[in-house]
């Protein structure tokens, strides 16, 4: 029987919305045992929707839903003594833990990363903050909206099929872009030390900036910074000759040029202007990359998407329609590889879910559990790793600890 990659890995998460779960979710789906620790109020994620039938629900929330698959769920109050005990204890167990608390209150409450190592030596921990661990900003509150501007990922948004770039502010990326690269950056240095650990059993701290796992993405701009001294503007995205989006008859296509210009124009059919030196010599038409696309979108605009794009197969260009969610969920692409998958929630009901964007032949990725209802584990968990009856869960129940 195959088993998951991450088979054995005990991983303890206590993290709420998007950054730390969608680490914990990464490594629960690929077979990791992952016990997600929810204040008794429970993660804010389930507050937050999408929600079926757009009816707010803790139980039903589209984000949390699709965050927190394949986990164990547990409830504990760590702001209390007994609780704090316990979560020193469950922490004897933990491979991997994976916080995301403001950098002080970890170290307020005896959690942080020194306090764990005498504990489990060889316990790794992941923490995720919004600025990191050090630095002047060590202590500042942040959000995905705030480190997408702090680290300059928003600064050229939007730019593609906006006329006029200065009558808009610059925007951050849809719904929550910098909170999944957060999470995703986190999920890599922790894998890197537990392969690490294999070599020498010792514990590490992992300190994610999410400002830095943004920066990361901007690389490009950062390169022409860094290396040429120059400072793109917001306009800079705009005149690059690699690609552009053009309107069509009934939508948008995305057209890679760069190394296949003259591919573009026969297939466009070797209009004129294309033989006009400002265009056909390559650096005047990077110079002039702007009204090379309204050029070009001439062209576009008297064909449907899908007519382009079978012409793009055809001339060898590399193109592709703009897609909708919709379209995106019912694509034959994603269809034949099962990307998507569905779930079957006892509260939520049954719904398709976004699955894993690689396939593993030895040991496959899969959603062995839908996610948890608040403290649904509680009795498995601190019976079998804890050794809690009921009747002591009951009684910590009605203090407020779980």
């Amino acid at each position: 029987m195959k088993t998951g990659a991450l088979d054995g890995l005990k991983v303890l998460e206590y993290s709420d919305f998007i950054s730390g779960p969608y680490c914990g979710k990464l490594m629960a789906d690929l077979g990791g045992e992952v016990i997600k620790v929810e204040r008794p109020g429970g993660d804010r994620a389930r507050r937050w929707g999408p929600f079926p039938g757009n009816e707010a629900h803790p139980e039903k929330s589209g984000l949390f839903l699709f965050l927190n698959t394949s986990k164990l769920g547990i409830t504990l109050n760590i702001k209390s003594e007994r609780g704090r005990e316990i979560f020193r204890w469950l922490i004897t167990w933990a491979d991997v833990l994976i916080e995301s608390s403001p950098r002080q209150e970890m170290k307020r409450l005896g959690l942080d990363y020194p306090s764990l190592k005498k504990i489990n030596p060889s316990l790794i921990v992941t923490s995720i903050t919004p600025f990191g661990r050090t630095g002047p900003y060590k202590d500042y509150k942040g959000s995905d909206l705030i480190t997408s501007h702090m680290s300059s990922e928003a600064f050229g948004n939007p730019t593609e099929g906006v006329e006029d770039l200065d009558k808009y502010s610059p925007l951050r990326g849809p719904m929550h872009t910098a909170e999944f690269m957060t999470g995703l950056t986190a999920a890599v240095g922790t894998m890197s030390a537990i392969m690490e650990r294999q070599k020498n059993k010792a514990g590490r701290h992992i300190d994610v900036s999410a400002q830095e796992a943004l920066a990361s993405v901007t690389r490009q701009e950062l390169a022409f910074c860094l290396c040429e001294g120059l400072y793109p503007t917001r306009q800079w995205g705009r005149k690059r000759v690699g690609g552009f989006l053009y309107q069509c008859k009934d939508g948008y296509v995305c057209i890679w040029i760069g190394p296949h210009w003259q591919k573009l124009v026969t297939m466009m059919g070797n209009p004129a202007w294309t033989e006009v030196e400002l265009f056909k010599n390559p650096t005047l038409r990077s110079e002039h990359q702007l009204d090379c696309n309204k050029l070009i979108e001439v062209w576009t605009k008297e064909y449907t998407m899908a007519e382009i794009d079978r012409l793009g197969i055809q001339f060898d260009v590399p193109l592709a329609p703009v897609r909708t969610v919709r379209e995106v969920v019912n694509d034959e692409q994603l269809a034949y590889r099962n990307f998507f998958t569905e779930i079957d929630h006892p509260v939520a009901g049954r719904f398709k879910y976004p699955g894993a964007p690689y396939k593993l032949s030895a040991t496959p990725w899969g959603i062995k559990r839908p996610a948890p209802q608040l403290g649904e584990h509680n009795d498995e968990v601190y019976g079998r790793v804890l050794g809690y009856g009921k009747k002591e869960l009951a009684v910590m129940a009605k203090a407020g600890i779980i």
